[in-house]
């Protein structure tokens, strides 16, 4: 029979990591206040590669007011403790900011009281994992961590579509449907490759960036709709 205090832990763990992500989620709106609102036009994109100026178009975006920020819904995510471990699926809540550059995402495994929090803003990535809102299964906020937060926001530029105007980072168009970005931000580069298909949808991204040192501590799988 469950008791009284075990309802009590679990709806304390729901409410608290995701009241973290709902303070980091608020932060990032509050600086995204005195940003200008612009818009998509020919001027505007002239400078970036071809295969992006086609994603633009294709996506209906001219003409239309760049993002400052977004709220992602995953329709499917899920996520391992590390890599001997089973995939777990997971309710997961996003917020993407553009300026400045961040993400936060709220992650409820679900069918456990188990539930985690993602980071990454201005130069600081952190992982946290929570058992209860009591034990701490799993936290990280080293350097690599950073990166690795950062390298999960920079291949997620075309859910957000703001972020191929920053100033920031660096295009190179490789081929037709090939574009290598290079991203710096608070001292941390990450870089990669963004792949189109012939209708100029973007398909998939590689990372270039080799984090030699030490491996994310959990691993995550997700599918974006």
């Amino acid at each position: 029979m469950v008791s009284i205090l075990s309802i009590l832990l679990f709806l304390t763990s729901y409410i608290g990591v995701r009241g973290v992500y709902t303070k980091d989620k608020l932060y990032f709106i509050e600086r995204n206040k005195v940003q200008k609102v612009e818009l998509f036009t020919e001027e505007s994109i002239k400078e970036l590669p071809g295969p992006l100026k086609k994603y633009l178009r294709v996506c209906g975006y001219m003409e239309t007011p760049v993002p400052l920020n977004a709220n992602v819904n995953w329709a499917e995510s899920w996520l391992k403790m590390s890599p001997d471990k089973e995939w777990k699926e997971l309710r997961t809540l996003q917020f993407n900011s553009v300026k400045p550059l961040g993400r936060s995402a709220y992650m409820k495994i679900l069918g456990m009281p188990v539930a985690a929090r993602d980071l990454y803003r201005d130069g600081y990535g952190e992982m946290k994992v929570k058992l209860m809102s009591l034990i701490k299964v799993a936290f990280d906020n080293s350097k690599e961590i950073a990166q690795s937060a950062l390298i999960t926001t920079f291949c997620e530029f075309m859910l957000v579509p703001g972020y191929l105007l920053l100033e920031n980072v660096e295009w190179e168009e490789i081929d037709d449907y090939t574009v290598k970005g290079t991203l710096v931000d608070n001292g941390i580069e990450v870089s990669g490759l963004f792949y189109f298909n012939e209708e100029g949808l973007f398909t998939h991204f590689e990372t270039l960036t080799a984090i030699l040192q030490k491996l994310k501590t959990v691993t995550r799988k997700s599918s974006f709709q």
